[in-house]
């Protein structure tokens, strides 16, 4: 995922075969930074992979449903179509990155906040 250098929601910066990739990072529906995304990949704060971005829709590594990608959050939307995806081997660790600033006023869209169900591991949801 190649981001422009005016995201607001851009964050680190690495240099990749010549060209700058950006990090966007993830808040938790109260505004707080909680991880971030590289790549497709979403890690937290201290560089651990924690899923993947596949489309819309956020997974586990072993292919599970988690949660929607909606205004860089991680949440759970009715009418979402969860679907198991193949399991990808997680990508190597990064390095810890500290945390950006508060995120704008929060709006509350009124859906729940997911990131935590990738921490855990625990959350499995089949297809329907």
């Amino acid at each position: 995922m190649q981001l422009g250098n005016g995201s607001a929601a851009a964050g680190r910066r690495s240099r990749i075969g010549g060209s700058v990739s950006l990090a966007m990072y993830v808040y938790s529906t109260g505004g707080d930074p909680v991880g971030y995304v590289f790549e497709t990949y979403i890690y937290d704060l201290d560089g651990t992979p924690l899923g993947r971005i596949v489309g819309c829709r956020v997974h586990r590594f072993d292919g599970t449903y988690v949660g929607e990608w909606f205004r860089d959050m991680v949440v759970r939307r009715p009418g979402a179509r969860p679907r198991l995806v193949p399991p990808v081997p997680p990508p190597p660790a990064r390095a810890p990155t500290t945390a950006p600033y508060r995120l704008r006023a929060v709006i509350d869209y009124g859906y729940p906040d997911c990131f935590p169900l990738l921490r855990e591991g625990t959350y499995r949801e089949a297809a329907e």
